[in-house]
């Protein structure tokens, strides 16, 4: 059986930390371990050279810093390009974040489901650092409501990759942190198979070696997922803003029409509300999200609370803009339902009607 080979960008690490990693998991089950070093500084050539010295270990060097993305597809490049017999890669990183029992742990589900991209999701308890957690949770909730799928750690430098899928990695346009994000929504929209193994969260001296620049790199993070969600989410959008206008139609002409019956704006009002918010859940979950079974008493319950967040949200902001920003009611109304266009679409997406992926799954603990 084909074993896997191991892929570690680095850059700036601490060269002893890195040497005693390096030595501990090519005792693993694997073909090599290949390290690449991404343009680090001079002084640490004795640690590459050190890495090149030890059995089963490949170092690459980058002549300067390209960003950890291009660093995978180095690695990519040369399992492809001299045909290192291996099933299927599995990445790390160099900073101590990942612990040798959890790299073991990816590579077991790697053997055991060959044809799924194994994900070391952390569980970010304990110690983290509070950018880290924040940016973690916010990546998190984005990707949920606007991708519609629950990967609890999409941002993981741990994953393990089939073999087969390195030529379509490749060809992504990401060179930096951005890549591994790039990586999971192409591989998610392919509907290829994902399981989640749950490992350990480290974070060392508040993870002071990390080179993520918290800004810079989450900006590109968030334009990729933002770019995908508007290629290949637009035709739902659509689909979104039609259920939107169906559903204020109705309210509007149920309105009118009570009110011409002599019905009193109260009971109007209420009446109207009551068809369009019936009208705009069935439009979205038949239409939108294209579902075809009965709804649920879970769905109904959730989208309600979405309805109770969307008018308090509506008041809520009608009122800063009124009062802040001197806008008129008309315009502070329509700028709030604006801004509350998209906070309900990923709440619908990512909350209301989110459905368990059978290509997605947690990976129980074997041990």
């Amino acid at each position: 059986m084909k074993r896997p080979v191991i892929v570690i960008p680095a850059y700036n690490p601490e060269g002893d930390k890195l040497i005693s990693l390096v030595k501990e998991v090519t005792s693993l089950n694997v073909e090599r371990v290949i390290v690449i070093n991404d343009g680090s500084r001079g002084e640490l050539r004795p640690c590459f050279d050190a890495l090149a010295g030890l059995p089963d270990t490949v170092v690459l060097h980058h002549r300067e810093n390209r960003g950890k993305g291009a660093a995978l597809k180095t690695g990519f490049r040369h399992v492809l390009q001299y045909r290192v017999p291996c099933s299927a890669v599995i990445t790390m990183d160099a900073d101590g974040q990942h612990l040798v029992a959890d790299v073991e742990k990816v590579l077991e589900a790697s053997l055991d489901e060959p044809e799924a991209l194994i994900l070391g999701v952390r569980q970010f308890t304990g110690k983290v650092p509070l950018r880290s957690l924040m940016g973690n949770k916010l990546t998190y909730l984005l990707f949920r409501g606007l991708v519609g799928r629950k990967i609890t750690d999409t941002q993981t430098g741990l994953r393990g990759i089939p073999h087969h899928f390195l030529d379509r990695l490749l060809a992504l346009s990401s060179d930096r942190y951005d890549y591994e994000l790039e990586m999971l929504l192409t591989l998610v929209q392919e509907k290829s198979r994902i399981v989640q193994v749950p490992i350990s969260t480290v974070y060392e001296n508040g993870n002071s070696i990390s080179s993520f620049r918290p800004v810079a790199d989450s900006m590109q993070v968030y334009r990729i997922l933002f770019l995908w969600w508007f290629t290949f989410r637009f035709k739902q959008m659509v689909k979104y803003s039609l259920s939107g206008g169906l559903s204020t139609i109705a309210d509007f002409g149920t309105y009118i029409i009570l009110i011409n019956l002599s019905c009193g704006f109260v009971t109007a009002s209420m009446l109207a509300r009551i068809l369009s918010t019936l009208i705009h859940f069935s439009s979205n979950k038949y239409f939108t999200f294209a579902y075809k079974d009965a709804p649920q008493m879970g769905e109904v319950v959730k989208y309600l609370s979405v309805v109770a967040f969307n008018l308090t949200g509506s008041i809520f902001l009608i009122h800063l803009f009124v009062t802040y920003l001197a806008l008129g009611e008309i315009v502070a109304k329509v700028a709030a339902q604006l801004l509350l266009f998209f906070a309900t679409y990923t709440l619908l997406n990512g909350f209301v009607f989110l459905r368990e992926r059978k290509e997605i799954r947690i990976r129980q603990d074997r041990r």
